[in-house]
């Protein structure tokens, strides 16, 4: 079966592309960079949390010089902090895949880069009087930013 090719191609002329309309990408793209700014800047609260610990340590507190088992459990509790700060990470990252004002993406990134500062602080067991209100300081700020934002949990698909 032969099929019917036509004898010359018609070029449609170019038009600009309407301004008024938004990109079909364009919040898609937005929220990539959105996610992208909380991610480093979570990421460098570690790398700061961590030349902090790496600066500033000194010896580990006397009882925890003693005993091990309770070094381990004080690190293992700092390991299950991480996690916590994961999953607000992770659900901060879910609420910027919409569209975010810039005060707003500020606060979410902002207060989880000082946690994370924190945990990466905290793993050297001798500034945990300093960085525990630092982390949970970051976690519940992250929270009053979040308790206030409408779109979190609004999970209706926008088209």
């Amino acid at each position: 079966m032969a099929r019917h090719l036509p004898d010359t191609f018609a070029v449609a002329p170019q038009q600009a592309p309407d301004q008024s309309q938004p990109r079909p990408h364009a919040a898609l793209e937005t929220g990539l960079i959105a996610r992208m700014v909380a991610s480093v800047a979570v990421i460098a609260g570690l790398g700061l949390g961590t030349l902090l610990m790496l600066t500033l340590a000194g010896p580990a507190p006397e009882r925890l010089q003693q005993d091990a088992a309770l070094a381990g459990l004080v690190r293992t509790m700092v390991a299950i902090k991480g996690l916590i700060l994961a999953a607000a990470l992770a659900l901060v990252v879910w609420r910027l895949g919409r569209p975010v004002s810039a005060a707003r993406l500020a606060g979410y990134a902002g207060t989880l880069a000082v946690s994370a500062a924190a945990l990466g602080w905290m793993w050297s067991l001798n500034a945990i009087p300093v960085t525990a209100p630092l982390f949970y300081g970051g976690l519940i700020a992250c929270y009053l930013i979040a308790a206030r934002d409408r779109r979190l949990l609004d999970v209706r698909t926008e088209s």
